[in-house]
């Protein structure tokens, strides 16, 4: 797996920032390569995909619900969760960026290797309770898995310090049983626990069977796509500065002596006829390039199902029905990856009353519904329908579809309030209306 492309392609470091990741053209010098390599820019779309797939789980704080033998602590653990006074959600929101990227991240519930304290109030003071640690696929060194696919034991690689520019690694084993950490120069250490399985819970991004801790990570497509991308811009690039200078083409056979400029003068012999003019390479690349850059930007939003974003931006109309479908697909997306989150939160809360030999009843709501809703479309078909005169009833049923659209955040409470409001007015309406006058009798009068 080129995890380090995925991490490059979201922060639009190391290859991106030094030009690694630009081709050499067969025909191209060294010290223009170089020069090519230093004036590449990255034009980062593959952030704000991976953001648009995660930030609307983490739109609104999800909902905790917790009792038992523990359940002081977490409370206070659900603020403050790696000892940094990060937030649960916080830290879950990073975790599933990480997995959104990788494909997978790795939550690690670890316990301070010197807890001494005596009471709950003193753990809380002094912070003696688990804390959560983040690693990704690239940090994995190895892993095993029983037939269930539940971990029998896993090392990651962490940087110790760095030490005149180079980092010094240690390894982290945790099994069933225990944990090593070695190669930190200090000599192994380990210890024991009684947690019934490895303190280590896999965030996956994909809602399928996973049959390893390595899945291929649905977001490398476009990340390579986003490598071509950069080498296209940067092969625009190097045309329209070409274009942009042109050479001046004189009647002289020795340019070498000409002062209007460096490098921007051609000589030709002057018995020819032509006029003294600028020359310039042919704008057909440019053009060519322009539209496959605009083509690959489109592809990185379709790979993602989120064509409709992309189509905001550059005015392309899209059909209703089409759209309804990318917005299915997306939330469909959003929901299975929500749900991958709820799980992997209360098993990290489930392993942390293990560690303090406690219990706990734990469980999270996350969104599960994350519809795009055309205020504008809904508000003009629900005029529509209302002018057709209906029933109050079938009325009553429209207004709610209205306010449902154009006030989604509105409580429950204030919601209740507006329909009685409008059942109320209904009636007022029906009420001061003047009574129908009589039908004539057909028998004529007296």
């Amino acid at each position: 797996m080129n995890y380090s492309l995925l991490h490059d392609a979201y922060f639009g470091s190391g290859g991106f920032a030094s030009g690694a990741y630009l081709t050499k053209h067969k025909r191209e010098s060294d010290e223009d390569y170089r020069f090519r390599c230093a004036n590449a820019y990255y034009l980062n779309y593959f952030a704000p995909i991976v953001n648009a797939l995660t930030d609307q789980i983490f739109k609104r704080e999800p909902l905790r619900d917790y009792h038992g033998q523990c359940e002081d602590l977490v409370q206070d653990f659900l603020q403050d969760v790696d000892g940094n006074k990060t937030s649960m959600s916080t830290f879950m929101k990073r975790a599933a960026i990480s997995a959104k990227v990788y494909g997978v991240s790795f939550i690690v519930v670890d316990m301070p290797r010197e807890n001494t304290a005596r009471n709950v109030a003193e753990m809380m003071e002094r912070r003696m309770y688990p804390y959560l640690t983040l690693m990704s696929p690239e940090d994995l060194q190895e892993y095993g898995m029983d037939k269930n696919g539940r971990l029998t034991y896993v090392v990651f690689r962490e940087i110790k310090e760095v030490e005149n520019g180079a980092p010094l690694y240690r390894y982290l084993r945790y099994d069933r049983n225990g944990w090593t950490i070695s190669g930190d120069g200090a000599g192994d250490m380990s210890g024991t626990y009684a947690l019934d399985g490895v303190p280590v819970v896999p965030l996956f991004s994909r809602l399928l069977e996973q049959k390893t801790m390595r899945p291929v990570p649905e977001m490398g497509p476009i990340a390579s796509t986003a490598k071509a991308l950069y080498n296209h811009c940067s092969w625009l690039g190097e045309i329209l500065r070409n274009q942009t200078f042109p050479l001046l083409t004189v009647p002289t056979l020795d340019a070498a002596e000409l002062t209007i400029g460096t490098n921007n003068a051609l000589g030709y012999n002057p018995e020819s006829t032509h006029q003294p003019n600028f020359i310039a390479p042919p704008s057909d690349p440019a053009s060519v390039l322009q539209t496959q850059i605009a083509s690959l930007i489109q592809e990185m939003y379709r790979m993602a199902s989120l064509s409709f974003l992309q189509s905001t931006t550059t005015g392309q109309q899209t059909s209703g029905v089409a759209r309804q479908w990318e917005f299915e697909r997306t939330n469909q997306q959003l929901a299975n990856f929500a749900a991958n989150c709820k799980r992997a939160e209360e098993n990290v809360l489930q392993i942390f009353a293990a560690w303090l030999n406690s219990s706990i009843e734990y469980t999270v709501s996350y969104p599960d519904d994350f519809g795009i809703v055309d205020v504008e479309g809904e508000l003009k078909q629900a005029q529509e329908v209302l002018d057709l005169s209906l029933t109050p009833d079938l009325r009553q049923d429209v207004l709610k579809k209205v306010l449902a659209a154009y006030c989604p955040d509105i409580p429950d409470e204030r919601f209740d309030e507006l329909m009685e409001s409008l059942e109320k007015a209904g009636m007022d309406q029906k009420n001061s209306e003047p009574p129908e006058p009589p039908t004539p009798d057909d028998g004529g009068q007296e």
